[in-house]
């Protein structure tokens, strides 16, 4: 099995979606030791949840 091929869930609405479609959001926990938690998202609902002012450096349709 590939990455790509990978169930993530989307941390917004639940629901499932492959690793391929789903958006990557890398939360930097601890400044100091530099710490990652990657969380998983649909386009659709990262793009909901943003505000409108937030800019958008790539398409989330």
């Amino acid at each position: 099995m590939e990455n790509r091929d990978l169930e993530v869930v989307c941390c917004f609405c639940g629901e499932g979606s492959t690793y391929d479609k789903a958006i990557e959001i890398t939360i930097e926990c601890d400044k100091e030791t530099k710490e990652l938690q990657a969380v998983y998202a649909h386009a659709k609902c990262l793009n909901k949840v943003l505000h409108k002012s937030v800019p958008r450096g790539f398409d989330l349709e």
